[in-house]
C-alpha cells in the first residue's frame, strides 16, 4: 500500500513540475479570476494582478493584469488640486473687437462711391471677382428703401451681399504660477468614462473650451486616454493639452518666448523658465502647415490687410481680409494673429499663420517685446535686436508621426 501511494505522490509531482505551475501561481488563480487575453501568458499560468505583485518578471509588460495593477496604482490627490490659472471672461455684451466685420457672400461684388451711383448705372469703383473677402463695415445706411454697408471712405455695397461676423468670445488662461500638472482644453463636447475605451458615462459630460487637469495617461492600442478626474477618462483626441515646457537653449532665462506646439493647437507664452499665459490655436492647414522652427518676431502691426500672395483675385483660392488686429510676424509672412472670422480654435484652419481668438491676440500682442504705444501702428524690429521669440513645433505622443506638409 505504501508503495501504490509514493507512486501516486511523485506521479503528481511530475505532473506539476510539467505544467510549469508554482504555489505562488496557485494561490493567485483562487484570489483572481482576472485573465489574460487569451487565457493564459503561454507558460502554463494566469496572469493576475496579485501574481503581478509578487513576481512581475513573470509576465509580460502588457495585458489586462498589468493594466488593472498599473491603474489600481493610481492615487489622486484628494481633493483634487486646482489649477493655478486666472480665466479672464470677456464681458457679456462687451465687443471683443474694435471693429464689425463681414463676410462677403454674393460674388462677383460691385462696389460704388454711392447708392445713388449704382441707381444710376454707372460704372463701379471696383469689383470682387472670387475667393474669400472678409470685409470692416463701417456704417448701414438706407437708400430709398434698400440698405447698404458703407465699408471704406467713399466705398458701398448692398447690405444683402454681407453677412455679419461673429468673433469667438473664447479666451485662454493666465497662470499664477507653474502648474504641477499637464493641462487641456476639451475641443469638443465629450462623455467621460470610468476607465479607459470603458462605456461613456452620460452624467459626466464636459463641454467646449473647458478647462481640465490631466493627472495620468494609459495608452491602449493606438489610443491615449486621460485622467482628468476620479472615474474620468476621455481620449486624447478630446483634448488639446498643454505642457511645461524646457525653453529652447538659445532663449535667455530671462526672456520671453512663445511656444506653438502644431499637435496639439495650442500656444503658451513664457517668461524664462516660467509659463505665464496659455490658450488654443488655429495653424495651417495640410498643404499650407506653419513651418516648425524657432524665430524671432520681426514685424509687429497693429492693424492690416491680409491677401494670398500667391494669386490674384479671380483666383477661387484666393482671399482678402481687411483690418487683421494684433498680428506679430515671426518668419516671412507667417504670423501669429487674430482670427475673427471663425471659431475653430484647437483645430488646422488657416492658411499657414497661427490664428487666435480676438482676446488672446490682443494679449499676446501687448505681452510680446518690444512694447508699442497705441499711437504706434506697426514696428520693424531688425535682426539681432532684442525681441520675443516663437518656437513652433510638432509635439506628436504617438511614435512615428510627422507633420503634414
Amino acid at each position: 500500500m505504501r508503495r501504490y501511494l509514493l507512486i501516486l505522490i511523485i506521479s503528481f509531482v511530475a505532473l506539476a513540475l510539467g505544467s510549469g505551475a508554482t504555489p505562488a501561481v496557485a494561490s493567485s488563480l483562487q484570489e483572481s479570476s482576472f485573465t489574460q487575453t487569451g487565457g493564459t501568458t503561454g507558460r502554463g499560468y494566469v496572469c493576475v494582478p496579485s501574481l503581478l505583485r509578487r513576481n512581475p518578471e513573470l509576465c509580460p509588460g502588457y495585458g489586462p493584469g498589468t493594466t488593472a495593477l498599473r491603474l489600481a496604482a493610481i492615487r489622486l490627490p484628494d481633493p483634487l488640486p486646482a489649477l493655478p490659472v486666472l480665466e479672464m471672461p470677456v464681458q457679456e455684451g462687451e465687443p471683443v473687437t474694435s471693429r464689425t466685420y463681414a463676410h462677403v457672400i454674393t460674388l462677383p461684388l460691385n462696389v460704388y462711391h454711392h447708392p445713388v451711383e449704382a441707381a444710376m448705372g454707372l460704372p463701379p469703383v471696383r469689383t470682387m471677382l472670387s475667393g474669400d473677402w472678409w470685409l470692416s463695415v463701417d456704417e448701414l445706411v438706407d437708400h430709398e428703401g434698400q440698405p447698404w454697408y458703407r465699408i471704406n471712405e467713399d466705398e458701398y455695397v448692398p447690405a444683402e451681399a454681407l453677412a455679419l461676423a461673429r468673433p469667438s468670445r473664447f479666451q485662454g488662461v493666465y497662470l499664477t504660477e507653474q502648474p504641477q500638472h499637464p493641462f487641456a482644453w476639451i475641443n469638443r463636447w465629450v462623455q467621460a468614462s470610468a476607465a479607459p475605451q470603458g462605456p461613456p458615462n452620460e452624467a459626466s459630460a464636459f463641454d467646449r473650451y473647458q478647462i481640465v487637469t490631466i493627472f495620468a495617461e494609459e495608452r491602449r492600442g493606438s489610443e491615449i486616454w486621460y485622467l482628468i478626474g476620479t472615474d474620468q477618462w476621455v481620449e486624447q483626441s478630446y483634448t488639446s493639452r498643454v505642457d511645461v515646457n524646457a525653453r529652447p537653449i538659445e532663449v535667455g532665462p530671462e526672456e520671453k518666448w512663445i511656444e506653438v506646439d502644431l499637435f496639439e493647437q495650442t500656444i503658451a507664452a513664457y517668461e524664462g523658465d516660467r509659463m505665464v499665459y496659455a490658450t488654443l490655436i488655429s495653424s495651417g492647414r495640410s498643404g499650407t502647415a506653419t513651418p516648425p522652427g524657432l524665430y524671432r518676431v520681426w514685424y509687429k502691426v497693429r492693424e492690416g490687410k491680409m491677401s494670398n500672395p500667391d494669386v490674384e483675385d479671380g483666383n477661387p483660392t484666393y482671399y482678402y481680409i481687411e483690418d487683421v488686429a494684433w498680428t506679430l510676424y515671426f518668419h516671412e509672412g507667417y504670423s501669429i494673429h487674430t482670427a475673427f472670422w471663425h471659431d475653430a480654435f484647437g483645430f488646422q484652419r488657416s492658411h499657414g499663420c497661427v490664428n487666435l481668438a480676438p482676446s488672446d491676440a490682443h494679449w499676446f500682442y501687448h505681452w510680446s517685446e518690444p512694447y508699442l504705444p497705441d499711437e504706434q501702428k506697426t514696428a520693424y524690429i531688425p535682426a539681432g535686436a532684442p525681441s520675443t521669440w516663437v518656437w513652433v513645433h510638432f509635439s506628436s505622443p504617438f511614435e512615428d508621426e510627422a507633420p503634414q506638409q
